[in-house]
């Protein structure tokens, strides 16, 4: 898939923010086999760490 647009994180949480829990979930399994196919247990989980330090800040976001 190539990219017609790039965006910044900012703006990638953004729109991930806007997403219902359903659609959020399928993001986060298309990330895991795309980006981490090769199954690095401690990446993936150094990012849920992330992802749970920051939530409320991600949810903040306007």
């Amino acid at each position: 898939m190539e990219l017609k647009q790039q965006y910044t994180v900012a703006e990638v949480v953004e729109i991930v923010n806007t997403l219902s829990i359903g659609d959020k979930k399928i993001v986060e399994k298309e990330l895991q086999k795309t980006m981490f196919s090769n199954n690095d247990e401690s990446f993936i989980q150094m990012v849920k760490e992330d992802f749970k330090k920051y939530e409320a800040t991600f949810k903040a976001l306007p």
